[in-house]
C-alpha cells in the first residue's frame, strides 16, 4: 500500500497534507527488509500505526518520554497498541538505550522533541544501535530555527563539523584522504552516507 495514503489514514504529520515526508520514506523502504524499526516520539500514536500496517513483517519499537507535557499536548492518548514495543523513557538518556544491542535497528527515526541539543544527544546515544547499512533518520530539523528552541542554527552547525571532522581527519598528518581515514574518531567514523531533505536529515550507518 502507498505509504502517504497510509499517513493520512492514520493522521500522522508525516503525510502530503502537513511536512510531506512520505515519499523520502518510501523512497528508503519500498524495496529495503526492515527487521527492525524504533521511533523516538509517540504523539498521538499515529506514526506507529503507520509503520506497523506499512511494515507488517517487521518488528515495530516506540520510545516516548511521556511526561506532563506528553499528557497535555496529546490528551494522554491510548499507548497499548498491539504489537507496538513501546518504552517510556528519555532518548537523551543512557539508560533508555541500554536494553538494545548495538547493530539491532534497521531504521531509527528521531521525531521526539524537536530541540536541536535533545537531537543531538539522542544520536550520540542511539546511533550504534543501528545495523551497518541502515538508516538513521532526524525529523523536523526545522525547528531548530524556532524561538522556541533557541531561534539560532544549532543542529546544522553541529553535523558540518562532523562533516569536516570526517572529511578531513588527519590533513595536517598525511595531507591524504585516504590514508587520513584511520584518524577518524568518535560517531563520525561510523557514518557511510548522509542525505539532506527539506527538514530531513538522513545517516547511513558503515
Amino acid at each position: 500500500m502507498n505509504l502517504d495514503v497510509l499517513a493520512k489514514k492514520r493522521g500522522t504529520d508525516k503525510s502530503s497534507e502537513y511536512h510531506n515526508y512520505t515519499p523520502m520514506y518510501e523512497f528508503w523502504l519500498k524495496d529495503r527488509p526492515v527487521a527492525n524499526l524504533l521511533e523516538v516520539g509517540f504523539g498521538k500514536g499515529g506514526s506507529a500505526r503507520m509503520w506497523l500496517e506499512y511494515l507488517s513483517l517487521s518488528s515495530i519499537y516506540c520510545i516516548e518520554y511521556a511526561d506532563e507535557e506528553f499528557a497535555n499536548k496529546w490528551k494522554n492518548p491510548d499507548v497499548n497498541i498491539k504489537n507496538l514495543n513501546i518504552q517510556i523513557g528519555d532518548s537523551t538518556k543512557q539508560e533508555t538505550w541500554d536494553k538494545y544491542q548495538d547493530g539491532f535497528f534497521d531504521i531509527l527515526i528521531d521525531d521526539g522533541s524537536h530541540d536541536p541539543n535533545d537531537q543531538i544527544k539522542t544520536f550520540f546515544l542511539a546511533f550504534s544501535k543501528v545495523k551497518s547499512g541502515g538508516l538513521y533518520f532526524i525529523e523536523d530539523t526545522h525547528c531548530n530555527f524556532k524561538e522556541k528552541y533557541g531561534g539560532k542554527d544549532i543542529i546544522y552547525k553541529w553535523f558540518f563539523d562532523l562533516v569536516i571532522q570526517q572529511q578531513t581527519p588527519g590533513i595536517a598528518v598525511s595531507g591524504d584522504f585516504y590514508n587520513s581515514r584511520q584518524y577518524i574518531e568518535g560517531v563520525a567514523k561510523d557514518i557511510l552516507s548522509y542525505h539532506f531533505y527539506k527538514s530531513v536529515i538522513v545517516l547511513e550507518h558503515a
